[in-house]
């Protein structure tokens, strides 16, 4: 038995088959139905079913499919042949990228193997001095979390590292002696490499800057010329559609930024993408939170140790993978430190920062390091056995250690996701879980059994599509706010929203399933993390009491903070719940007290630098403000950030420069009316209602501004159903001289005038009363016309159904309702309509529009 395990220790085949054995079991125990990354992932899915289907690189789940260009075709390419096997069957897709895996793996050995055989000319390959190194470098490789959560992704990274270090094994091995075949395969490779990920331009430089220096490496110049071929058309396809890529994309932001812009942003991003690459070798490294941590349910443990000492070790091993570089520039090295200088070079240009930008550079870097050890061996010499033997001891010491902690952070990973998968039920009701767990699969198979085929979604994510099959908009609901998400909703004739549910308290503006006064929406689906909001017309026009309190959100973030205080997402969650109720001070003390314990986001940040605003503390909130410009994931929020530091520098400027105390109560004057008119409009009708309430009681009463505030104190309480308060409000503001408060009035009374007439029509059919209500149909339609105008559009419809039910044929009334069904996608209903209006009015030029509009929404997903 001695015997064999000896042997099996000796056989470098064995090793490493034992270490992809042992990735595989941690891979598959990793599997799920999950997406992880939005939109990437659903996407590459649902267009290699699109090329699957000889459609082209289209996106089916878009009206009208368009040809896609924001993302480079290669991955849905990789994905095709499991597309045609079993389409959207995302285990079939992660097989395909766990291959992808082993290959990197396997590559990974092999590479470092033959650097290391290279310049000791030694051709045995069961020699320790070869493959002990390999085994240790591909080891701690295979065990770092950031391998083993991309590899059970459906994205681009790890076939992009595989494809790479393929090119520069085919480089190593052959050097200056290339194969027709070798010239096939290494074309192939460096095609398709940038239609991966559009950074893999970087590696075709590099190659071409290192053949191009010695003329017996010309031969691999036919490669590179082929791929910037190959690019320049896929730009040339994206120009023409007149589609922006990632390319076309960073160059208007560098236009955008000028020149010292650039260079100042350029200088911030190499720190961040260095920082960044040090955490690829370190995982668990203090600073930013790992993005595979939000798949780990418990708090992630942390190395020892301040973030400078990791730093300081990623740049030796960096300046150690460099010089092995340079002494194995014939094998490629020379390549191979190009690509990771153009590499970064075109990362700092970049304006996106996230963090697994760095990954595919993890591998090359590490390759060279064996290769730059033995270099700088060379020159330094032990004098002692016994110090060398304790520094081989220390050595393994912090090497176990080191290992140790990234298989405990793989045991949890795993172990999470076993939880998930085991006993779902259990999962989501015991665990909370952060809601990058939310199965968006299983909400998608229920739209699917429970919608019309031609329904349309706005969705926060684009895995829904997957399984339900049907045309979808994405928007960051988190983001938006009640005007922007009604706007979007009427472009896309939208008919559900599908977003994260309660527990991810700020996913969506919750305030809105009970104060919307343009839409209902009405949860229909609740399990899993993911709710479905059913949009319909709000006839009523007013908010009701149903699914929203005030303070809901902000208990279910202390809840679950007091259960688990060492999530992030629960972190940020609590954060933006006590800014969203103006408890400015608690959040500053939490933020801060999150900073000494080194938790960093960009969001914690940002909500940090606006309390910091709110509490009129400019010089800090600045300070905060340009903090995150500075941080991972800050392109999301690069909007808020703008604004925010603008107002911060304003605010800084007007205290320098205030004029006295009237001044300033004419700017409180000012800033009471905007906030509450600001809140009207994105219906946070009880925030408005309290803010004028307030402000109309204050003595001395305010001048000019009190017919404003009791004329949209009055429509608030419209929006409640308070007809008789409205009415005293307006009257309140018809004697201060308010025309707006005259002509709302007057509204309210042919709406009396009208809805008795509709009521006694509705109880009892007499001829006479529908002949009166004939007689005011012009003031129907006018009414129907100033309910739209004052933000009720919904009450217009209810009007006109009503109305047409009573007095039928009439085309007046019914142009009027085809117009609000169609504004709220009621197809079948509109479609009656316009049958009904063809008939009595068959010339009707607007009739066609109409027609047309109804076909081009009853379109159905290709799927």
């Amino acid at each position: 038995m001695k015997v064999i395990a000896q042997s099996v220790l000796r056989s470098h085949k064995a090793g490493i088959i034992v270490l992809l054995v042992i990735f595989s079991c941690m891979a598959v125990a990793r599997w799920n139905q999950l997406y992880f990354f939005t939109p990437d992932s659903a996407r590459y899915v649902m267009m290699a079913k699109s090329i699957a289907n000889g459609s082209g690189y289209r996106e089916i789940d878009t009206p009208g499919e368009p040809l896609y260009a924001h993302r480079p075709p290669g991955m849905s390419v990789l994905l095709t042949p499991a597309a045609l096997i079993a389409p959207y069957n995302v285990l079939l897709a992660k097989t395909t990228v766990l291959l992808a895996a082993l290959a990197l793996i396997m590559l990974l050995y092999q590479y470092i193997r033959k650097l290391q055989e290279a310049p000791s000319g030694l051709e045995n390959h069961s020699s320790i001095s070869l493959y002990w190194p390999a085994l240790l470098i591909t080891g701690l490789f295979v065990i770092n979390p950031y391998t083993l959560f991309f590899s059970t992704l459906v994205m681009s990274e790890i076939p992009f590292m595989a494809c790479s270090l393929g090119i520069f094994y085919l480089l190593a091995i052959r050097q200056d002696q290339l194969a027709k075949k070798d010239l096939i395969v290494f074309t192939s490779l460096l095609i398709f490499l940038p239609f991966l990920r559009t950074i893999g331009i970087a590696l075709v430089l590099a190659v071409g800057l290192w053949a191009v220096v010695r003329r017996k490496r010309w031969p691999w110049l036919v490669g590179v010329a082929c791929s910037l071929l190959a690019s320049g058309i896929w730009m040339y396809r994206n120009s023409a559609l007149e589609k922006s890529g990632y390319t076309s994309i960073a160059l208007k932001e560098i236009k955008s930024q000028g020149i010292l812009g650039t260079l100042v942003g350029i200088f911030q991003r190499c720190l961040i993408h260095f920082e960044s690459f040090c955490q690829k070798l370190f995982p668990d490294m203090p600073g930013a939170a790992p993005r595979y941590s939000r798949m780990i349910l418990d708090e992630n443990g942390l190395l020892p140790g301040p973030i400078w000492l990791y730093l300081t070790l990623g740049g030796l091993i960096l300046i150690l993978s460099t010089y092995g570089m340079m002494k194995r520039r014939n094998q490629g090295g020379t390549a191979a430190l190009w690509y990771v200088i153009l590499s970064l070079g075109m990362l700092s240009l970049w304006p996106w920062i996230q963090q697994r930008f760095t990954l595919p550079l993890v591998p090359v870097v590490l390759a060279f390091v064996p290769s730059g050890w033995n270099a700088f061996a060379q020159h330094i010499e032990v004098s002692r056995p016994q110090t060398r033997k304790a520094l081989i001891v220390a050595f393994s010491i912090c090497l176990v250690f080191f290992g140790g902690m990234q298989v405990k952070t793989d045991y949890r990973l795993v172990n999470a996701n076993l939880q998930m998968v085991t006993h779902p039920d259990q999962f989501y009701t015991d665990q909370l879980p952060p809601n990058q767990f939310s199965n968006w699969m299983a909400a998608g198979d229920w739209i699917k059994q429970n919608t019309l085929p031609d329904s349309r979604l706005i969705t926060r994510r684009a895995d829904v599509a997957t399984t339900g099959h049907r045309y979808q908009s994405l928007d960051f609901f988190e983001t938006t706010n009640a005007e922007k998400l009604h706007q979007k909703i009427q472009n896309f004739s939208a008919n559900y929203l599908v977003s994260f549910d309660r527990e991810t308290v700020s996913a969506f503006p919750w305030h809105l399933l009970d104060q919307d006064l343009v839409y209902q929406m009405t949860p229909v689906y609740d399990k899993q993390g993911v709710m479905i909001l059913k949009l319909e017309p709000n006839r009523s026009g007013t908010i009701r009491h149903e699914y929203w309190n005030a303070g809901d959100s902000l208990e279910i973030a202390r809840k679950a903070i007091e259960k688990f205080p060492h999530r992030l997402s629960f972190q940020v969650a609590l954060t933006q719940q006590l800014f969203e109720s103006r408890g400015y001070a608690e959040l500053i003390e939490y933020v801060e007290s999150l900073q000494q314990q080194k938790v960093e986001d960009v969001r914690l940040t940002n909500l940090l630098a606006w309390s910091y605003l709110e509490t009129k503390r400019y010089q800090k909130a600045i300070r905060e403000f340009e903090r995150a410009f500075g941080m991972p994931d800050q392109k999301m929020l690069r909007r808020d950030l703008v604004q925010g530091i603008n107002l911060a520098h304003d605010s800084l400027e007007a205290r320098y420069n205030s004029n006295g105390k009237q001044q300033t109560d004419r700017q409180v004057e000012h800033k009471d009316i905007k906030l509450a008119r600001t809140y009207f409009r994105l219906s946070h009708i009880k925030r408005a209602e309290q803010i004028l309430v307030e402000a109309i009681k204050k003595d001395p009463p305010y001048g000019e501004a009190q017919v404003e505030l009791h004329t949209l104190l009055a429509k608030v309480y419209l929006a409640e159903d308070c007809k008789a308060d409205a009415v005293q409000e307006l009257q309140s503001a018809i004697k201060l001289g308010g025309i707006d408060a005259q002509t709302l009035l007057q509204m309210l009374e042919r709406e009396e005038k009208i809805e008795t007439l509709l009521k006694n029509l509705e109880k009892n059919h007499d001829d006479k009363i529908a002949q009166q209500l004939k007689s005011v149909l012009p003031e129907m339609l006018v009414l129907a016309q100033s309910y739209e105008q004052n933000g009720v559009p919904g009450k217009a419809l209810y009007l006109m159904e009503r109305a047409n039910t009573l007095i039928p044929n009439k085309p007046q009334l019914l142009k009027l309702l085809l117009k609000y069904q169609q504004f709220y996608s009621l197809i079948p209903e509109a479609e009656e309509t316009l049958l009904q209006l063809q008939k009595l009015t068959p010339h009707d030029l607007d009739l066609v529009e109409a027609a047309q509009k109804i076909e081009s929404r009853k379109q159905i997903p290709r799927f």
